[in-house]
């Protein structure tokens, strides 16, 4: 297996020899995992295998005729998928073995169209990189979204990759059904991040969570580690940091985030660059465990993205979680626009796009560039202000939130996404409002004032008390 490719015989392409059910065939194979296929697509699993086949046949020059040569493994469901998954195959004699020497060319020919597959893949990415700049990946992402249905603006878009680029955990909140969860995964789809090629993982939360043993794992009865569903993906991603990786946790609030993401929120925290690579300190404390899992830690090309119900039925967040992550707000529906047109709706296809494209430029105020530093000045003189008017109601902020802004509106200025004013307003939404909540007269006059600096002017507003 090519490890940027896949780390699992369960999904994505390898080598691979097969035998037939009644022993008397072996098959040299490139072939596909198939157990992915058959939990995502179930009766339609084997006509999915077949269809991806032709197209890495296609792919890579491959002609179906010559290549693609039956294989016969039996009459098992299994046996069923990797035929159909079967992308070029040499069939032998299991009870007349070739020599050596001719199952070794066999093997090299095999391996050197594989690494025609890789060379095909890894292309993707280098073509989407040299020729699409950071704003024409964007215009392609909303392109795929819009194609597939689904209607946000092409600010929502932007204002959604700035934020994981300046840090990689984001919130998504608001009333049901305004298509938080499905904007995570069609963004993903369109970078190339897929259930398929395990790079998509979306993971719903349960009201019983009160710790992180469902996340980063466990050890039974027998002290044998049992790894937790983020656990495995970070291992994962960690494998195969070029490519972009992502987790939705989906409706986070119906647990105690504090309690199930705890370690995840602290880790975050102790981001830093080792050897050219962004790291955290390890997951699990080496007297914990001693496997393959004991030096696992957030790697750098790890998206997680949790969405938000907000009504009764939730719990709140605290300021630990909301000063870590831009909180987004989906509450704004358009029930009149009922069809597309149908030149918006035409398909559109996923692209590879490398990891650079959204990973984290900066972890430190100081790591900005001397160009940028005027810049950050001038927007740090506005922190400073909208610092002072909630100071009165001991709503302020810390470093760690100034320092996300200010990483936010640079990244902004660098890729000319957003308006100023534009991208200025979605922190003020994404980093302080979220944080100003109660009843008190104080709370009215803070969000008066910030009000009052936003518009430029004291506007007059009516003192009438509404029950």
């Amino acid at each position: 297996m090519n490890k940027s490719i896949t780390t699992s015989t369960q999904k994505g392409v390898y080598v691979v020899y097969l035998f037939s059910e009644n022993m008397d065939k072996v098959y040299l194979t490139l072939n596909q995992g198939v157990t992915e296929y058959v939990n995502n697509y179930k009766r339609a699993a084997n006509e999915k295998l077949q269809e991806n086949a032709d197209n890495i046949r296609k792919m890579i020059g491959l002609d179906n005729k010559d290549i693609k040569r039956p294989i016969s493994l039996g009459d098992g469901d299994l046996g069923k998928s990797y035929e159909a998954g079967s992308i070029t195959t040499v069939e032998y004699d299991a009870n007349n073995l070739s020599d050596d020497s001719i199952l070794k060319e066999d093997l090299l020919s095999i391996m050197s169209y594989y690494e025609s597959y890789v060379s095909s893949i890894n292309t993707v990415d280098i073509d989407m990189e040299r020729e699409l700049s950071h704003s024409d990946i964007i215009k392609h992402i909303h392109k795929y979204i819009i194609s597939k249905g689904y209607i946000f603006s092409p600010d929502s878009i932007k204002n959604f990759h700035l934020s994981l680029k300046t840090k990689p955990f984001v919130i998504l909140a608001g009333i049901s059904g305004t298509g938080k969860s499905k904007i995570v995964r069609l963004f993903a789809e369109a970078i190339g991040a897929t259930t398929n090629n395990g790079r998509f993982k979306m993971i719903s939360v349960k009201p019983d969570w009160n710790d992180s043993t469902e996340l980063f794992g466990y050890k039974n009865i027998n002290d044998e580690f049992i790894p937790g569903q983020l656990t495995e993906i970070i291992k994962e991603a960690a494998e195969n940091n070029s490519m972009p990786y992502f987790v939705c946790i989906d409706e986070m609030n119906l647990a105690r985030v504090e309690y199930y993401l705890s370690e995840y929120l602290s880790l975050i925290e102790s981001r830093r660059v080792q050897g050219g690579k962004i790291v955290t300190d390890n997951i699990f404390n080496s007297n914990f465990i001693n496997n393959e899992y004991g030096k696992s830690y957030i790697p750098e090309n790890l998206y997680i993205v949790g969405t938000v119900n907000m009504d009764d039925t939730t719990f709140q967040f605290s300021r630990k979680v909301l000063d870590r992550a831009n909180t987004i707000e989906f509450s704004e529906v358009d029930l009149n626009q009922l069809f597309l047109d149908s030149q918006e709706v035409d398909e559109v296809t996923g692209e590879n796009v490398n990891n650079s494209f959204i990973k984290t430029n900066y972890l430190n105020i100081n790591d900005i560039e001397e160009e940028y530093r005027e810049y950050a000045v001038s927007i740090n003189n506005n922190i400073v202000k909208i610092n002072d008017i909630l100071k009165k109601a001991r709503k302020h902020f810390a470093y760690r939130v100034r320092d996300e802004i200010i990483f936010y509106m640079v990244e902004n200025k660098k890729l000319e996404l957003l308006n100023e004013n534009t991208a200025f307003d979605c922190q003020i939404m994404q980093k302080i409002l979220p944080a100003i909540s109660g009843s008190e007269v104080i709370i009215k006059d803070v969000l008066v004032d910030l009000f009052n600096f936003c518009l430029g002017k004291e506007a007059v507003l009516s003192d009438i008390n509404y029950l």
